[in-house]
């Protein structure tokens, strides 16, 4: 009869145990903590890439800003000529002028913010990718404003010139014969030459008229105290900070 003997493994301590565990943590929090490092860099790349794309955006925002301020200013000096030659006595004799002023009343430009890289971070979210606070909320700050004054440049848009009226007093052929097509919105009223008069001359009917380029003065002069007063610094302080947080060029 086979006898067999048995062999008797020794029992691991408990401090061996422990080891394994300690271990095993340490492979899964280095992990994690491998895994976290890669997400915030990948997040702070995307920020930086947005932050770049909205730098850009803003930058272009600068020189149309810069060039509405001009053609509202200009616009205004051309509607102020209209008003004074409808104040004068020899409206006849001025017919020409009027007609080209008059002309201007449908020239106007209105500072329209590049928002492509703002309405996609605000419509995907990613707009949390801007983790300085004071800037996240001047990036919403700036673009509400905009929105405002695009809402106030509509409202005046809706105060204009009734066809029927300009038709009692200009011959609306040589009128809009006035007004052509150029890059150069300053260019696209022509001078008026030649033999120009009014269909009437009746002073109830001009202070009627008058009211139109009257309030087109005073809804360009509102719009170049938002453009200039709020929306210019609110821009050049935006673009000074983006600069600075991200150190872009």
């Amino acid at each position: 009869m086979e006898v067999h003997a048995h062999t008797h493994t020794a029992r691991k301590k408990w401090t061996h145990y422990l080891w394994e565990f300690l271990m095993l943590f340490l492979a899964v929090f280095c992990g994690f903590l491998a895994e976290n490092f890669r997400e915030q860099r990948v997040e702070h790349h995307r920020e930086k890439e947005y932050a770049q794309l909205l730098f850009e955006d803003l930058k272009k925002d600068t020189t149309w800003l810069h060039d509405v301020n001009f053609i509202k200013a200009w616009r205004t000096k051309k509607l102020d000529s209209l008003v004074y030659f409808l104040r004068s006595d020899e409206l006849q004799k001025n017919a020409a002028q009027l007609y080209y002023y008059t002309a201007h009343l449908g020239i106007d430009a209105s500072f329209q913010p590049n928002q492509a890289t703002f309405q996609q971070l605000r419509s995907s979210g990613n707009l949390r990718y801007f983790s300085n606070q004071k800037l996240y909320n001047d990036i919403t700050q700036y673009y509400d404003n905009c929105t405002f004054y695009l809402e106030m440049e509509k409202k005046w848009n809706q105060n204009s010139l009734p066809h029927s009226l300009g038709a009692k007093i200009f011959d609306m052929d040589k009128l809009l014969s006035l007004i052509g097509v150029n890059m150069d919105i300053q260019k696209q009223v022509q001078p008026a030459e030649g033999d120009y008069a009014l269909l009437s001359t009746d002073r109830n009917l001009l202070n009627e008229f008058m009211a139109y380029p009257k309030s087109a003065i005073e809804g360009n002069k509102v719009a170049i105290l938002l453009l200039h007063d709020i929306i210019e610094p609110e821009l050049n302080n935006l673009l000074a900070d983006i600069k600075k947080e991200y150190y872009l060029k």
